[in-house]
């Protein structure tokens, strides 16, 4: 067998090798890994709290509400009159806490959100 031969053999062992590794012991949040870096629209509010020269403390926290992943968004954390918005997957609003107006459009949230991750602060 020549060289070139042992080494076509050794390349195709590892792709099969690499192509059954057993992924199914990662955790998956929204079809992803690492939601804070695949999912687009929160990569791009990570990246805005990251430059914004307002400094005040923000949060980024992934939960399980009503059987679903959500990342509730803390754009001012501890600040009076602060409205705090929770996602879905798709980046879409689901829910809406405190405000001026005292929004809470899920008053159960805290008591029904799970699984609590904290995926950005600073």
């Amino acid at each position: 067998m020549t060289i070139k031969m042992k080494f076509k053999h050794l390349f195709l062992s590892v792709i099969i090798f690499v192509s059954c590794v057993d992924n199914s012991d990662k955790i998956t949040v929204c079809n992803t890994i690492n939601p804070l870096e695949e999912l687009v629209w929160l990569k791009e509010i990570k990246i805005g709290f990251e430059q914004s020269s307002f400094f005040s403390k923000k949060k980024i926290i992934q939960y399980t509400y009503q059987n679903k992943s959500v990342f509730l968004i803390d754009i001012c954390n501890n600040c009076a009159d602060n409205l705090t918005a929770v996602y879905n997957c798709t980046g879409n609003v689901i829910c809406e806490f405190g405000g001026i107006a005292g929004v809470n459009t899920c008053p159960d949230f805290d008591k029904y959100a799970t699984n609590e991750i904290l995926l950005w602060e600073n």
